[in-house]
């Protein structure tokens, strides 16, 4: 566990700014696939190795066990165990010498760099210690009970964990103890809301930017809740938890309680659909403590609670926050916190928030710690190719013969679509100069004539192999028959490698980007009496890739 981010970070950025592996993070797939792509300089010792050995027969290369990017998987797993002679451990194979030393010493070092990703372990604490939340939370037993119509396996296990964790952080202190009021950013069709609505009887404000999933959420709600009350104590009309049926409120609104005896106990659900950024995340937070607390219906009262003298504790939580509504989400913890005025009706007290879709990033929102933003030397600007491959968790890739077949399919997807990749650019090209030439004759060009090079989705099946893919392409683009040749599979197995090898530096990205958050988080608060952490919530293993929360939460005395 790290008690500092800031080495770690250097380290980080120092590894992806190695001439090999920026050069790895320069390149595409698809640039592989051109007739025309030169390998990088940097390339020379594994660029031989990797397209050596497969002479060019129909032999599909990807079912070879001893294939190069397999390999170079087996090695990974190899290297991330701390002790080779462990039960249970891979085994030094000699095939791995003849992998390249080049790629040998990148291999390495990822897996060596990267975070640990085991469920329940405390990656940093600015507080110097583990969180006291750590090790049992991501194993317990979830009830069949707690799982909401709708809910994939992965999704159930994700809210069922995350609401544990937030059961649990509330009741490690007494400075939380007192939260009634969460703020579920980005929540989509609120299963982790309304559950935090009700098994821990907290009023929640779910919050999203998609009309689409508000109405969804809450049609999903109002069901499930008029099911409930069918089944429940007392049978129709018995009692249940949470808002009245049809309790939507796509624009800022109340949710109702029940009655004085029951709010606490039963909670509420809001639903509100806005653009989310850190000022409307503010506005909106406002908002609904402020109706909430000043009109809400309590038996045949109105209670009037003067949030001057006791402005509400706000938890904010979000379950894969997308791209920068992450630091969004930081921005208006930090800013609300730092404003402190006499009249303010809330006040952060902590957060949980799990990040996802880097890919979606705005540019400004990495490096966000001064540290990192400070240290020229030591600066590294994220592109496109490493907000991609951030996602990727090649550590899970090996784990079961299936997970292993889907590796080899998504592999096969990106190889086979890189191929293509000189055939999709020609026929856009020969359809821009058809479009310029219709409209120099003032004519639109007919519905013939009109080519994407955009090939769009194709589905598992069209990759079963070759002829069946090019069989496919075909359709689509309206190309002759026979053409699509494969050819040159040497190529093939060069972009196999090639990709792998990105995928293996993945973890890396991914844990300098969260790092990053996390330090700058670290000095944000500096003096605020609050404490920063990194946690393993979920299993990667069921499939929940980001599985990372970052924690804000009072210093905690043990």
């Amino acid at each position: 566990m790290l008690d500092t981010p800031i080495g770690q970070i250097f380290e980080y950025a120092g590894f992806l700014s190695e001439p090999l592996v920026s050069s790895l993070l320069a390149s595409h797939p698809n640039d592989l696939g051109s007739a025309t792509f030169e390998p990088p300089v940097e390339w020379e010792d594994w660029w031989g190795w990797a397209g050596g050995g497969v002479e060019d027969t129909n032999e599909d290369p990807t079912s070879v066990p001893e294939d190069p990017w397999l390999l170079l998987l087996k090695y990974y797993d190899f290297c991330r165990w701390p002790d080779s002679g462990s039960n249970g451990a891979p085994e030094l194979s000699p095939d791995y010498d003849v992998i390249p030393q080049s790629l040998k010493t990148v291999v390495r070092k990822a897996s060596q760099l990267a975070v640990t990703r085991e469920p329940g372990s405390t990656i940093f604490s600015s507080a110097g210690s583990s969180l006291p939340l750590d090790v049992a939370l991501s194993r317990k037993p979830a009830s069949t009970e707690c799982i909401l119509p709708g809910m994939s396996p992965k999704k159930a296990h994700e809210v069922i964990t995350m609401s544990n964790f937030i059961a649990e952080l509330l009741q490690s202190d007494a400075s939380l103890s007192d939260i009634t009021h969460i703020v579920d950013v980005g929540a989509g069709q609120a299963y982790l809301s309304r559950m935090l609505r009700d098994r821990l009887g907290s009023h929640v404000l779910a919050l999203d930017y998609s009309e689409v999933q508000t109405q969804g959420a809450a049609k999903r709600d109002g069901a499930e809740r008029k099911t409930k009350r069918k089944m429940g104590p007392g049978g129709p009309g018995g009692s249940s938890s949470g808002p009245p049926d049809g309790a939507h409120h796509a624009q800022m609104g109340q949710t109702r309680d029940r009655g004085e005896v029951d709010e606490r106990r039963c909670g509420s659900l809001t639903y509100v659909t806005a653009k989310i950024d850190a000022r409307t995340l503010c506005e909106a937070t406002d908002d609904w403590i402020r109706r909430r607390d000043d009109g809400a219906v309590v038996g045949n009262r109105t209670r009037a609670r003067s949030s001057v003298l006791n402005p509400a504790p706000v938890l904010f939580v979000a379950l894969h926050a997308c791209g920068s509504l992450t630091p969004d989400i930081f921005r208006a913890f930090t800013a609300s916190l730092k404003a402190g005025t006499s009249a303010a009706s809330w006040a952060p007290r902590a957060a949980v928030v799990v990040g996802c879709c880097y890919n979606m990033m705005r540019s400004e929102d990495f490096p966000l710690s001064r540290a990192l933003r400070s240290n020229a030397s030591q600066g590294i600007s994220l592109n496109a190719n490493h907000l991609q491959l951030a996602a990727q968790v090649p550590a899970q890739w090996t784990r079961t013969a299936e997970t292993l077949r889907d590796a080899r399919l998504a592999l096969r997807k990106i190889v086979w679509r890189a191929l293509i990749n000189d055939l999709l650019i020609n026929i856009g090209e020969d359809e821009e100069r058809r479009g310029e030439a219709a409209s120099k004759e003032g004519a639109k060009p007919g519905s013939d004539d009109r080519r994407s090079r955009r090939l769009g989705r194709l589905n598992d099946a069209a990759y079963a192999d070759w002829e069946t893919f090019a069989q496919r392409v075909r359709t689509k683009l309206g190309l002759r028959e026979g053409s699509l040749v494969r050819a040159d599979r040497r190529r093939e197995r060069r972009i196999q490698v090639f990709h792998v090898l990105r995928c293996i530096v993945g973890p890396v990205i991914e844990s300098l980007i969260m790092l990053d958050r996390a330090a700058w988080m670290q000095e944000e608060l500096e003096g605020t009496g609050l404490e920063v952490g990194l946690i393993n919530l979920f299993d990667q293993a069921s499939g929940s890739g980001r599985n990372v929360a970052l924690i804000i939460r009072p210093h905690h005395s043990p």
